[in-house]
């Protein structure tokens, strides 16, 4: 189970590493843009298409399963003052059930999306030119399906003393 939680660590760490990669590429990408354009008048046509389609998206879903993982996510603990320690754990590994199933079902449907643009080839058209945009279509189930895969994990792990401890150490 050590293996399990150390790749699920790696892979969602991976996973926000590449999301925080592309807000630093999108601010390089558009302040290059914001300089070229004032001093020199010359524009970039691609750069929202690439901002809309590729860093935001990626910088949207790649990081969820590093933030399930990390308990980041935002949360509201209504009743969780009266709950006892039992309850309360029994209460979280359900929250975790029902995300785990949302976010699976989420990755389901986006796969599915995802393989239909790849065999549509779905192209943004910019003046003349024809960007093609069917590759950031993954970064959404990528995400969802890690999401879906962590939260299941902290699900057991709410419930098994001996995983909690192993993820608690993945948490660092």
């Amino acid at each position: 189970m050590r293996q399990l939680v150390n790749i699920a660590r790696s892979i969602a760490r991976i996973m926000g590493y590449i999301g925080a990669f592309a807000v630093v590429a999108m601010m390089l990408h558009i302040s290059l843009d914001v300089v070229l354009r004032n001093l020199f008048r010359l524009s970039m046509n691609t750069v929202p298409e690439i901002v809309a389609r590729y860093y935001m998206t990626a910088l949207a879903f790649l990081p969820l399963g590093w933030l399930e993982l990390r308990r980041q996510m935002i949360s509201v603990e209504l009743l969780d003052f009266a709950m006892s320690d039992r309850v309360r754990q029994y209460s979280d590994a359900a929250v975790m059930v029902v995300a785990s199933l949302v976010y699976g079902f989420l990755a389901w449907t986006n796969w599915d999306k995802a393989f239909s643009e790849t065999r549509v080839g779905t192209l943004v058209e910019i003046a003349t030119y024809k960007m093609p945009v069917w590759h950031s279509f993954y970064f959404a189930p990528i995400g969802f399906t890690l999401a879906a895969m962590i939260t299941a994990l902290l699900a057991f792990g709410y419930l098994n003393p001996a995983l909690a401890a192993q993820l608690d150490e993945a948490e660092e």
